[in-house]
């Protein structure tokens, strides 16, 4: 079967590309103008529920423009997403952190060289049920200290300093956090670790051995279980919150500012993020921009550098041309940030260099 091409013009923010090792143009999408391939065919993906609904997107819109082209994802947690990639289930993977040394050996004795690259970025919100307050404050400490259930009701002396004039309730902090491998977890814990190392001690991973709170399976499960328990708080992505409804905890950085991860916020902190030569980009949770939120990160594709079978390949590789591409302009939207310009650039060069 021939493949279809159909060319697309997408109105994309214009920036200009700074050429820097860092973010500077952070949330500002790239090219204009964006051809997109359009090869027949049936691909899987899985992992990372933080991405989900914007893959979802990408997927619907990729999907309307391409007749012929069947796309599925699952979210089921970057600790599974990475393991069903390894096992050669799915054709690509997405996970909130990176791979680990290990777990990349594992897939390239399974698959080949693999192929890391980030492909959008956003915000972990702090979602909270709590009668009567809508504008919580948190600082760092305060934050760790209620995770590590050293914090335990929502009038603690930590809390009121954090929100001075706010009436609290003396009702018991019920935590709630993620019971399966989570990038969104790692990304979290990860923040805790390197704000406030004193605090939170437990670690920083897809699972750690949690010192309060009850488990609920992915963003959906975590937020659903927030809703629905009253003087609830947990943690992610920015569009679980919204969409649910919940409040989300403005969160103080290292500037001292208390901001929440709205898209401009998120994007001030993912631009100060060093852009190495492998796209591998480590998260920076203390930013020094005023309005940076402080709990913002990549999140990743995975896909072997060769691609085995070459008709998935190319359908693959449109698709992460789209995603990567034209697709960053449903970002915003969906309350994500888009890649910057530079690194957009770089990101489908990489995409470009998968063999199919």
């Amino acid at each position: 079967m021939r493949s279809a091409f159909v060319v697309v013009v997408v109105a994309l923010v214009a920036a200009t590309a700074c050429g820097s090792d860092n973010n500077k143009s952070a949330g500002k999408a790239g090219n204009t103008t964006a051809t997109i391939a359009c090869s027949p065919g049936t691909i899987s993906g899985a992992g990372s529920t933080f991405v989900q609904n914007i893959a979802q997107q990408w997927i619907k819109d990729f999907q309307a423009k391409c007749s012929g082209a069947t796309v599925t994802y699952q979210g089921v947690g970057s600790g599974a997403g990475i393991q069903q990639f390894t096992a050669g289930t799915i054709d690509f993977g997405a996970s909130d952190v990176l791979m680990t040394p290990t777990e990349e050996q594992g897939a390239v004795a399974k698959g080949g060289q693999v192929t890391t690259v980030p492909w959008s970025g956003g915000g972990i919100a702090i979602e909270y049920n709590l009668a009567g307050v809508s504008n919580l404050k948190l600082s760092a400490n305060t934050l760790a200290g209620i995770f590590a259930g050293k914090v335990k009701t929502w009038d603690d002396p930590g809390i009121k300093s954090d929100n001075a004039g706010v009436n609290l309730p003396s009702t018991g902090i019920q935590v709630v956090h993620r019971s399966d491998g989570s990038g969104t977890t790692a990304a979290f814990t990860g923040y805790l670790t390197a704000v406030a190392p004193t605090v939170w001690t437990a670690g920083s991973a897809k699972d750690v051995k949690w010192p309060a709170g009850q488990g609920a399976k992915g963003s959906d499960g975590v937020t659903a279980a927030v809703k629905q328990t009253a003087g609830a708080i947990g943690y992610a992505e920015v569009s679980f919150a919204k969409g649910s409804g919940l409040p989300m905890a403005s969160i103080e950085n290292l500037s001292g500012s208390f901001v929440q991860p709205d898209a401009k916020n998120v994007t001030d902190a993912l631009a100060e993020a060093p852009i190495p030569p492998d796209l591998k980009i480590k998260p920076n949770f203390k930013p020094t921009g005023a309005d940076a939120y402080p709990i913002s990160t990549f999140t990743f594709v995975l896909a072997y550098s060769i691609q085995k079978d070459p008709a998935k390949g190319k359908l693959l590789k449109d698709y992460l041309s789209y995603a990567v591409g034209a697709g960053q302009a449903s970002a915003a939207s969906l309350y994500y940030a888009p890649l910057p310009t530079d690194l957009q650039t770089k990101v489908k060069a990489a995409v470009d260099a998968i063999q199919a």
